[in-house]
């Protein structure tokens, strides 16, 4: 993959003797926004970072490209490997979007010559169209290639190669502007599919803070648990839940109880299934569809259940509020968290 490398925070660490599991930790709890790459002879991986969650990721071994989830664990297990290189460059989180969504593109306009085309007015649709990808430019027979990164219309970045050499940042457009004008080239244009890429980056961003994700609502989950037992039994809850999770399983088979892929008890989560990127909110279905049973037999002994468990996951998010703002909880159970 093809990106700026201009603001290095590590460069070439031998993968013998680097734990990349351990470097990953750290650029998670230090927040980090940018690209790893691992480089071996004949191989590139790079993993896409985003406020310290993996989003996507692009592998390139020979002639063959993997990107998503599974080039997230094929590069992850190529940095096991001894005698490779790893590297990790600062990006802006705009230029993440965009590559993330970069490895997924086609071509919708290839070889385009200045002889007959300007790259500066194609600039300018592409600009009104809102496009998102990016251009690659020919100059000078191959000696030199540019590459323009834009995002929803607008010219994010610039990088210029030639071999070895490479510049990168706001002026480089302008720069690649002056030198085609005098010496020509050719160019593609390449647009990406943005949806498709931003629903796998989700489903990976997902997995990667499963854990977290699971602790989250396990919490949540026995909260809502406690305050329904509390009026109207033990067990309760937990029956109407099952029941709830079986109604569902039609849309949401990965929270099938006959499955065994999603379980709660006691007041943890675990989950062993493929993850999907409605994971939250068919959970979050499920659950508000079982307060709502539960708040519906509550009413007709007279008792109220909604203020309790509002009361109750008020207390739960000034202990835990990172991690419900994290995973959107407040989005997913608006009608609870209010």
């Amino acid at each position: 993959m093809i990106f700026p490398k201009r603001d290095a925070v590590y460069q070439n660490l031998n993968t013998s003797f680097t734990n990349f599991g351990e470097l990953l930790v750290d650029l998670k709890e230090n927040g980090f926004t940018g690209v790893v790459q691992v480089s071996f002879w004949e191989y590139d991986g790079v993993l896409l970072l985003d406020n310290g969650s993996v989003v996507n990721a692009s592998q390139e071994a020979g002639r063959y490209t993997l990107s998503g989830q599974d080039a997230v664990k094929a590069v992850t297990e190529k940095a096991k490997e001894k005698d490779g290189s790893i590297s990790v460059f600062v990006q802006s989180g705009e230029m993440i979007t965009m590559l993330a969504s970069m490895v997924i593109s086609k071509a919708i306009y290839e070889n385009l010559s200045t002889d007959f085309t300007s790259l500066e007015a194609l600039i300018e649709k592409l600009e009104d169209q809102n496009h998102t990808g990016y251009i690659v430019v020919r100059i000078d027979g191959n000696r030199q290639t540019g590459y323009i990164f834009m995002l929803e219309g607008r010219v994010i970045d610039a990088l210029l190669s030639a071999g070895a050499d490479e510049v990168s940042g706001a002026k480089v457009l302008s720069r690649i502007l002056d030198i085609i004008s005098s010496t020509g080239a050719t160019f593609s244009v390449f647009e990406s599919a943005v949806e498709e890429a931003l629903s796998e980056s989700e489903v990976i961003r997902i997995s990667y803070n499963l854990p977290q994700l699971l602790e989250a609502w396990g919490v949540v989950i026995q909260a809502v648990e406690n305050s329904t037992d509390e009026h109207l039994g033990a067990g309760e809850f937990l029956n109407t839940f099952k029941d709830t999770l079986i109604a569902n399983a039609d849309e949401f088979p990965f929270l099938d109880p006959f499955a065994a892929k999603f379980q709660y008890q006691n007041g943890q989560v675990t989950y062993s299934g493929e993850v999907k990127k409605d994971f939250s909110h068919g959970i979050g279905k499920c659950l508000w569809e079982t307060v709502e049973i539960l708040a519906e037999q509550a009413a007709m002994n007279g008792q109220d259940l909604f203020g309790p468990i509002r009361s109750s996951l008020r207390k739960l998010s000034s202990q835990y509020n990172e991690q419900l703002n994290k995973f959107n909880f407040p989005g997913i159970l608006p009608d609870l968290f209010s």
